[in-house]
């Protein structure tokens, strides 16, 4: 039986709670327009992501720190099976069955690749900064985001750069060690050209490009621009939406729902969900200010800035701010291992705030 002592709960973040709600039950609102019976499969989806943040909130951050090296090495070979026995779907292999349902270990090996690499950088505070602040955390990322792009999923491999980055920072790097690495990063950034799949290229070159491909490529952000702007100041209501109702948006239920959202609600809707999203991360960034130790601050920084990193990418995607790769909006799109993550990145703030007195 599930325990939690009720001194932590007085340092509940219900705030932190209720934004994550509004991102959940927007993203559920938004599908029961578009295909109900997602919205449904969302709301079990988020039934499960529940049982597993009351889990995670049982367990003190620091003992579940201990073995996150364990769980580091056997999700490494969780994304080898899925390379080798995975299901494969629209050209990539990215999910395992387990029973009736399929999971994206890549999802979920975001939030243990951040407890490993927050718990040896909170293990290095007390040594004089060196290069292992950067070139372990590094060794540590580099398997995992090759089997991650092997899959192929550029996606979750880029929204892994960001939190790695921010935790390699926070945990004390020293300038010119980041500096040498961010050198060395642009100069080997045109060789990543050659190893990108067609697709990706085309992608690519239709963000340089709008007009380049309309009615292939491009179309997918193109109808995503359209859907936005047709949503107007107030927007056309939940099932008035012609642009994603009408299947003209392409993923309107995963990647774009945030045009399918804007196309119901409007710029004033859209804007709403902006503001949620920006309290969350300054609520996250709070709870990595406040933390009790440095393990805490590195787990809260590097989650908080993996929902906000995702959220970016994926609304400058939408946007056509920046190219099109397979991210979806943290709490709002359709997924269920996405949602997980998400759900679990909250759990992991909350379990932080919780703490931070014990």
């Amino acid at each position: 039986m599930l325990r939690i002592d009720r001194r932590l709960l007085l340092h509940f973040d219900w705030v932190l709670v209720g934004l994550a709600l509004l991102l959940l039950g927007a993203g559920i609102l938004t599908l029961s327009s578009l295909v109900p019976r997602l919205a449904l499969r969302q709301a079990l989806w988020a039934g499960v992501g529940a049982a597993v943040a009351l889990l995670i909130l049982s367990i003190d951050y620091r003992i579940l720190a201990r073995w996150a090296m364990v769980a580091y090495v056997a999700g490494l070979g969780v994304l080898a099976a899925v390379l080798l026995a995975g299901r494969a779907a629209q050209g990539a292999r990215r999910w395992l069955a387990v029973g009736s349902f399929t999971v994206q270990p890549a999802e979920l090996f975001k939030l243990v690749l951040i407890l490993a690499l927050a718990r040896y950088l909170a293990s290095r505070q007390e040594y004089r900064a060196g290069w292992d602040r950067v070139a372990i955390p590094l060794l540590l990322v580099a398997p995992a985001f090759v089997l991650i792009i092997k899959q192929p999923d550029l996606g979750s491999a880029v929204v892994l750069l960001p939190a790695v980055t921010a935790l390699i920072f926070v945990g004390g790097a020293r300038w010119r060690h980041l500096g040498l690495v961010a050198g060395a990063g642009l100069a080997l950034a045109p060789a990543l050209w050659l190893v990108l799949h067609g697709y990706q290229r085309e992608r690519i070159l239709v963000y340089l490009d709008p007009v380049r491909d309309p009615l292939g490529s491009a179309w997918n952000v193109i109808q995503a621009k359209i859907t936005i702007g047709s949503g107007q100041l107030w927007g056309k209501g939940l099932f008035g939406g012609t642009q994603s109702r009408l299947a003209f948006l392409p993923e309107r239920h995963t990647d774009f729902i945030f045009a399918a959202f804007a196309e119901s609600w409007g710029f004033l809707g859209a804007m709403g969900l902006l503001v949620v999203l920006g309290l969350l991360a300054l609520r996250g960034l709070e709870v990595a200010a406040t933390a009790r130790d440095e393990l805490g601050s590195l787990l809260a920084t590097g989650v908080t800035v993996l929902l906000v990193s995702q959220a970016l990418i994926n609304l400058g995607m939408v946007t056509g701010l920046l190219p099109v790769v397979g991210i979806p909006l943290p709490m709002v799109s359709y997924g269920g291992s996405a949602l997980l993550t998400a759900l679990g990145a909250v759990a992991l703030l909350e379990n932080v705030r919780m703490r931070r007195f014990a």
